[in-house]
């Protein structure tokens, strides 16, 4: 039964797993919103590539692609669908006839 039962160390850890996970969400908080005013927003602009008067000849066009039929290949004809044969519709038959008792013949007439 004390295997049910958290004890104390246990209660405690939980306790500290809680404080450092809202400890690094508000350093992370912390972090994204940080003052970079200081940093400022002059930063120069990529200098100009000087011009050049080598011919550079256009790129090449990809080949037009050709088109060709897929080759002939055998494949099974579909399998045609056949319904399951029914149930015979059972058979009923009259039932017996139910025995006629005659009575008894009295000793005399025997």
């Amino acid at each position: 039964s004390n295997c049910l039962q958290p004890n104390n160390s246990t209660q405690a850890k939980s306790v500290k797993m809680k404080f450092f996970a809202a400890a690094a969400f508000i350093a992370t908080l912390a972090f994204a919103s940080a003052d970079v005013s200081h940093l400022g927003y002059g930063y120069d602009q990529p200098a100009a590539s000087a011009p050049s008067n080598q011919y550079i000849p256009p790129a090449a066009s990809a080949p037009a692609p050709v088109y060709s039929a897929p080759a002939p290949s055998y494949s099974a004809p579909a399998p045609v669908y056949q319904p399951a044969a029914a149930a015979p519709e059972p058979v009923y038959s009259a039932p017996a006839p139910a025995p006629v008792y005659a009575p008894q013949p009295a000793a005399s007439e025997v």
